[in-house]
């Protein structure tokens, strides 16, 4: 390693001891940044910071968090990276993008793969979780202290309303960049189409595109549903967002400052169960209006189409046990 390389790393590990506390003469408080890429209005950097008042008044101060919205700290990928490398304490990540890290964590966001409401929040409760969660973290080197809920996703169209597979055939259907919806759009006969969010609304009024899908209160945000004319409520999949804590943080803290933030995550988890349900079903109903026709699509032959990614995923992650356990739940 080069000499700067040298003095880099150290002065990297220094600051993280000197932040949370761990080194000789360090604060008494420890001190821990954590990021969110939402809007301070936006329910997860409230949930956020409702987390940071529980830790802060369960350790009476002795664990302060300070809440940065607004990716204020970078982009999703840059502070996964910060919180490898010790600039960056905590964040709430969606489990596509901590996927990049530790592929294990993208096995929630398979197609189909949670019924209502009520079977996915059963499966966040459940072990399955701590399974998931303990290959993460041998990964990435980063802990979940839990998965927050924010909607199912649903499909806006312009050309035809969908309401079986072969409406889907040829489709081009705006995707993030995310692998698994993009094999999962791939499989169902659409024409995945990755185009930058800002850039959605344009392309759907213009035909670049000739439909997306996202959850119901990213949708209602952005008034997507003014330049769209079906909504086909496909519940196609349910991104999960992770509460995300870099591992050596989380090793410097006392045994009652780990149970302190686990405590704190739990309970902002039921609060953010509540919310992101009644959140979702409000914005549906706004975009509801705002489009010309409702489909329901029947998914048997669309859960079908999908299914091969549930062996090739479980093949490559080790996560086949943790699939079987949520589909039989």
């Amino acid at each position: 390693m080069r000499p700067i390389a040298k003095v880099a790393v150290i002065g990297m590990a220094l600051g993280l001891a000197a932040t949370v506390g761990v080194a000789s003469g360090a604060l008494e408080a420890k001190e821990l940044k954590f990021s969110t890429n939402v809007p301070d209005d936006n329910m997860f950097t409230r949930h956020s910071r409702l987390f940071a008042e529980k830790v802060a008044a369960k350790t009476n101060g002795d664990v302060k968090i300070t809440v940065y919205s607004n990716s204020t700290l970078g982009n999703d990928r840059d502070v996964l990276e910060g919180m490898q490398v010790g600039t960056i304490e905590m964040a709430i990540n969606s489990g596509g993008t901590l996927s990049n890290f530790a592929p294990e964590a993208g096995v929630f966001g398979l197609p189909f793969l949670f019924e209502d409401w009520d079977h996915l929040s059963q499966a966040l409760r459940s072990d399955v979780v701590k399974e998931v969660n303990e290959k993460v973290v041998a990964k990435s080197n980063i802990r979940v202290l839990g998965w927050m809920q924010q909607g199912f996703r649903v499909l806006l169209t312009n050309k035809r309303k969908v309401n079986t597979i072969e409406d889907m055939k040829g489709l081009k259907i705006r995707l993030p960049q995310d692998k698994i919806l993009i094999e999962t759009f791939e499989l169902l006969g659409a024409a995945p189409t990755v185009i930058p969010w800002t850039d959605v609304y344009v392309a759907m009024q213009t035909g670049v595109v000739d439909g997306m899908e996202s959850t119901p209160p990213s949708i209602d945000s952005m008034k997507f549903q003014e330049v769209a004319d079906y909504l086909a409520l496909l519940n196609h999949q349910h991104t999960v967002i992770g509460i995300l804590i870099a591992e050596p943080v989380w090793k410097s803290l006392s045994s009652s400052e780990q149970a302190a933030m686990q405590e704190a995550a739990d309970e902002v988890l039921e609060e953010n169960f509540r919310e992101a349900r009644a959140n979702s079903e409000a914005s549906l109903d706004r975009i509801r209006q705002g489009v010309k026709e409702v489909t329901q699509p029947d998914t048997t032959t669309l859960r079908s189409a999908v299914r091969p990614m549930y062996e090739d995923f479980g093949k490559r992650t080790g996560t086949q046990a943790v699939i079987d356990k949520i589909l039989n739940m």
